[in-house]
């Protein structure tokens, strides 16, 4: 019988997070996940918030548990994003799907790697198709769209996928971000909100 999870129970790393390999690899992708960070920050700076949030709460809650495990302490600075997971998936069809464990104003951050392929990123209830060349990023709300990658032309193709999950950030107490709204993109280019606008008249 799988077992679930509950809110009491305490926050651990996984026990591959620990492994000497993942750590190399992380130290090697932080300068990337920084920039992530930062662009994140810009185009959805609520998300930004909660994440960064409840990483931070997490991050106290995992070093307590450690105090209890000193002989095997979990190595939690070394994470480098603010999204709770990220997957890395090579060379792969990923068939039509909605993302669980997630919130719908939880986005997914998909940065698309490789190189020489012409992938799309297909999002069948939008009926539509996005370049999913190498650089190409995607925020995307994963459990409210359902998306997906047929096969391509050549070329090495590699995503990491980032996500956030809800059961974590309801563990540590920080609520879910809102949507990022066209008003506020507007203002940030010192352009007027239709609501202001309207409000004028």
């Amino acid at each position: 019988m799988q077992r679930r999870e509950q809110r009491v129970d305490p926050l651990v790393t996984s026990e591959s997070y620990k492994s000497e390999k993942v750590q190399q690899w992380l130290a090697a992708l932080t300068t990337s996940e920084v920039l992530w960070n930062a662009i994140t920050r810009v185009v959805a700076p609520d998300l930004f918030q909660a994440g960064n949030s409840a990483f931070s709460q997490a991050i106290k809650e995992v070093r307590h548990g450690s105090k209890k495990n000193p002989k095997n302490p979990a190595p939690v600075d070394s994470w480098p994003s603010i999204f709770s997971g990220l997957e890395i998936i090579a060379n792969r069809v990923t068939f039509s799907h909605r993302d669980a464990g997630g919130s719908p104003s939880l986005f997914d951050l998909l940065v698309s790697l490789g190189r020489n392929h012409h992938a799309t990123l297909a999002l069948a209830d939008l009926h539509a198709q996005l370049d999913y060349s190498p650089g190409a990023m995607v925020y995307i709300a994963g459990q409210v769209l359902k998306h997906s990658v047929g096969p391509w032309l050549n070329g090495e193709r590699v995503v990491i996928a980032h996500f956030m999950k809800d059961a974590v950030h309801d563990r540590v107490g920080v609520p879910r971000p809102s949507f990022p709204m066209q008003s506020f993109f507007l203002e940030l280019v010192g352009g007027k909100s239709r609501k202001r606008i309207r409000s004028r008249r």
